[in-house]
């Protein structure tokens, strides 16, 4: 059996990286696409892929023109690939171009998605998906106003993350920085440019307001969308390559401006406090059971790094091996 799996961001790609050795080793045909976008290039040089793949398309950035003419153009590429290719069936984990390529050329498209706040994304591909595979606290209702029938989205009792963070074997060497961020405070910027996010902090202030707390460690800002690197006094302002838990696992606490990375702090049993401007359905979960704390006072979150209390770890199986299995017992043709 034919598979197409389109990955878009690093996280997509580390999902595609731990599905597709379980899919390769069970005898399927695993075929990858992606599209040019830094944060992504830099993860797969470092994580390679053993299936066939093509780049197609770019990202369109922050302008709302620019991600419809992008978003366009790489649908026409994709047509043409996929109808060659005819895969038995896709997988994206939000990919607005499989889901519209799919369904337009009659291929069943699995969703995998923890996102319902994604509003655009989510309108765009959810009603064109035969499932939707999502993790067991996010409700099927939340789902239900994008227009798919409840019986067709389906629960792991997962968190996406598990799937490379249970998978060390596949983690790269160590570079510089995540040999620097030992002991360090870690703080991660939001991705500003998503259609999701209205509004967020000014995150190089926000950082010199947390170095200024604690002046005998080092704290790590890592940028977007950027290569910028600079030193202000004990604060390092980051945006180079980086693999989210070689930086995490040995730092001191971790500030984040996002979900992927809170998620992977948590696991690896990192203090971490959310400073994200709204309240995800994973994160809301995370607050509810005591494994994240949500402040943006610097003198507060000192306050929670350095209390000596113990934080809880959840215990959830693999996400990639729960998904895999979903997906097999799947009537895509049907």
């Amino acid at each position: 059996m034919k598979i197409w799996i389109d990955a878009l961001t690093p996280k997509h790609y580390l999902m595609t990286k731990a599905l597709e050795d379980l899919f390769l080793n069970n005898g399927y045909d695993v075929f990858v696409t992606m599209r040019e976008y830094e944060e992504l290039q830099r993860v797969s040089k470092r994580i390679t892929i053993n299936s066939k793949y093509a780049i197609v398309g770019s990202y369109g950035g922050k302008d709302l023109k620019e991600k419809l003419v992008q978003s366009g153009k790489r649908i026409l590429e994709l047509s043409s690939l996929i109808n060659d290719l005819k895969p038995d069936f896709s997988i994206s984990f939000g990919s607005p171009e499989a889901a519209r390529v799919s369904f337009g050329l009659g291929i069943p498209h699995v969703l995998i998605c923890d996102s319902p706040h994604s509003t655009y994304v989510c309108k765009l591909t959810v009603p064109l998906s035969k499932y939707l595979l999502t993790p067991w606290i996010i409700k099927k209702e939340k789902f239900a106003k994008y227009g798919i029938e409840s019986k067709r989205v389906l629960k792991y009792k997962s968190l996406d993350p598990t799937s490379w963070l249970y998978r060390k074997d596949i983690w790269p060497a160590k570079n510089r920085i995540e040999e620097i961020s030992t002991g360090s405070i870690i703080i991660r910027e939001s991705e500003y440019m998503a259609s999701y996010l209205k509004d967020h902090i000014d995150f190089e202030k926000f950082a010199l307001d947390i170095a200024n707390e604690y002046p005998n460690k080092n704290v790590v800002l890592l940028k977007r969308y950027t290569n910028e690197e600079k030193t202000v006094e004990n604060l390092i302002i980051y945006g180079g390559e980086f693999f989210g838990p070689n930086v995490l696992e040995r730092s001191y606490g971790f500030i984040g401006g996002g979900g992927t990375m809170n998620v992977e702090a948590i696991l690896l049993g990192i203090k971490t406090v959310s400073v994200f401007s709204y309240t995800t359905d994973v994160e809301e979960y995370l607050l509810r059971k005591g494994f994240i704390k949500k402040e943006k006072d610097p003198a507060n979150i000192k306050k929670y790094l350095d209390d000596n209390k113990k934080i809880k770890v959840p215990k959830l199986s693999d996400a990639a091996s729960e998904i895999y299995k979903l997906i097999k017992s799947l009537r895509l043709n049907a």
